[in-house]
């Protein structure tokens, strides 16, 4: 697709050539199938329309039809379209693109009038913006009685957006009527009939209002029909108008009793609608109402750099030579990037600011009737010398400050440090200075919570040049232990974790060793009960002779089971103080 357009646009010069190129693949590809295929865009903005003088003409006459583009305040670069009229009605005496906007064309404007078709694919080397741009003049010829319309078939406008976007949203259709006996006339006028009172007075002036061009101090990029009106007193017998370029003109010939007047479209420049009343006693004071028509874009410009591109210098200035011939320029406008407009009356300005990397800026033109010229550069800022970072404090508590860190960089430079999490959203931002050795360290007090971060650094001259941004280490923000043996630390949570497992593992343990000692202590009481009763068994037989002696009246026997008696009591106190002892361990 490239080489087929480079051999249309190649007679056409160089600087079109690259114009055309400039789109990009993708857009001439969009722009080329538009050209070729009649495709329409989805964007909704520009209007193409078809301008006549009146809609009724006698066989013979000549009569002007002007293709105009309304951009809606987008900017546009270049036009294409397919017209169609009836061969049998009208034909094509000539096309004039003297006054178009478009100052080259892929196709110049060409007609058939055996087809009833005529085509053009025109370009700027510029954004216009305008309400009536002109893009080129047809004079037709009556030839025949009837009707034809004047229509669109096809078209595309592109956008000046470096994607060739085709903005196309309406073609507004035209027609004409051709008789045998109608005039050509550039006015309208419904005549009122009435008897006027008679006056001691002269009549005042007309008090005009024309509700296209309501303020006559002001410039209009409008060139359509249009209509004029005024109160009628009820003493005027006559209304006498002219409409001309002269100031002064004081119009004399009444064409009877009126209080509007249509006009057919103007043709740029300044024009004036004289209106005056005449009663019984004379003609009154003409309103001279200004009508100011400017369609035409300020001149196509080129953006120029004080410095050599590209640059390190931050805030290049830039100029632009701008003309408008008849409104004048009104202001300048200027938007880097994405950024917001910035408006002057200035023709050379200073750039804001600007980080290292390549930019854009569109510079556009206003004239005092709101037409609009835009152009677009590309200009790119070269980074310093970048800062090097030496050490930074990789693990901090948080909630707490102590972060510190140090590097180098040019001397006597601004070092910009911004703190950022991990989703590189700014937490804090600090500055400090290089000494004249370059060295710079900075603390930083201001607490950071949970989570991993890293700083960037940013070095700056005193001109305001930057270097690139480079990235610390890791820093991990944690929480300050509560629990801390040599090497190991735990915090807030940590400790809470380990005390619940602790009391865990201790309730667990407890209720294990429980367990164990009453199993155990069921054994020693067991086996102890077991001994007391061997032990009762012993003294229940002890106490059994010495009833048995005690009935024989044997003192010896007596004495002996009695002693035997004391001795196994105190030997079953003994053991069982032991028994009681073992079961309490």
């Amino acid at each position: 697709m490239q080489p087929i357009l480079a051999s249309l646009l190649e007679p056409l010069g160089y600087k079109n050539y690259l114009f055309f190129m400039r789109f990009s693949l993708t857009p001439i590809i969009i722009f080329s199938a538009t050209i070729i295929f009649g495709l329409s865009g989805t964007a909704n903005a520009a209007t193409f329309s078809i301008n006549i003088s009146n809609d009724t003409f006698k066989i013979g006459d000549q009569f002007n039809a002007d293709i105009k583009i309304n951009s809606e305040d987008v900017g546009v670069n270049a036009a294409q379209a397919t017209i169609k009229f009836s061969p049998a009605v009208l034909e094509v005496a000539s096309i004039d693109k003297t006054g178009s906007v478009f100052n080259f064309w892929i196709q110049d404007p060409k007609f058939a009038n055996d087809d009833g078709e005529i085509t053009f694919i025109g370009g700027a080397s510029s954004g216009l913006i305008g309400k009536s741009l002109q893009v080129i003049r047809v004079v037709f010829r009556a030839k025949g009685l009837g009707q034809s319309d004047l229509i669109f078939i096809d078209g595309a406008v592109t956008a000046s957006d470096g994607s060739g976007t085709n903005v196309l949203s309406a073609m507004n259709k035209s027609t004409v009527n051709i008789t045998s006996t109608a005039a050509n006339s550039d006015t309208e006028i419904q005549t009122i009939e009435r008897t006027p009172i008679i006056s001691d007075t002269s009549p005042s002036k007309p008090n005009v209002k024309v509700l296209l061009y309501p303020d006559g101090t002001k410039w209009y990029n409008v060139s359509s029909k249009f209509s004029a009106s005024w109160q009628l007193p009820s003493d005027i017998s006559a209304v006498a108008t002219a409409l001309n370029r002269d100031p002064a003109f004081d119009p004399n010939e009444s064409g009877g009793i009126f209080d509007n007047e249509t006009f057919s479209a103007l043709s740029d420049g300044v024009w004036y609608l004289h209106v005056r009343f005449y009663n019984n006693i004379g003609w009154s004071a003409t309103n001279h109402y200004r009508l100011a028509i400017d369609t035409v874009p300020p001149s196509p410009f080129e953006i120029k750099f004080s410095d050599s591109q590209p640059s390190d210098n931050p805030t290049p200035a830039i100029s632009y030579q701008v003309n408008d011939q008849l409104s004048g320029i009104d202001y300048y406008y200027i938007k880097i990037d994405n950024n917001e407009l910035i408006t002057t009356n200035a023709k050379s300005f200073t750039l804001p600011q600007q980080k290292p990397g390549k930019h854009i800026v569109k510079v556009g033109a206003q004239d005092k009737a709101g037409n609009k010229v835009e152009n677009t550069a590309e200009f790119e800022i070269l980074p310093i010398e970048p800062p090097k970072i030496i050490s930074v404090t990789t693990n901090v508590f948080s909630g707490e400050g102590e972060l510190t860190i140090s590097g180098t960089s040019l001397a006597k430079a601004s070092i910009l440090l911004e703190v950022k999490d991990q989703k590189n959203n700014l937490v804090y931002s600090f500055k400090t200075n290089s000494d004249e050795g370059g060295k710079w360290a900075v603390k930083i007090d201001s607490p950071l919570k949970n989570g991993n971060y890293y700083i960037e650094a940013t070095a700056q001259d005193d001109r305001g040049a930057s270097s690139l941004a480079i990235r610390s280490e890791e820093i991990r923000a944690r929480p300050k232990p509560i629990i801390q043996i040599g090497a190991f630390q735990l915090g807030a949570s940590g400790a809470a974790l380990f005390l619940l497992l602790t009391l865990l593992i201790g309730f667990g343990g407890g209720i294990w060793f429980y367990r164990k000692r009453q199993q155990k202590l069921a054994l020693r009481v067991e086996l102890t009960i077991s001994e007391i009763t061997k032990i009762f068994k012993i003294i229940t037989q002890d106490a059994e002779a010495l009833y048995k002696f005690s009935k024989a009246a044997v003192a010896i026997n007596n004495e002996y089971a009695l002693q035997k008696l004391r001795e196994d009591i105190a030997k079953m106190e003994l053991y069982l103080k032991k028994g009681v002892e073992k079961i309490k361990k």
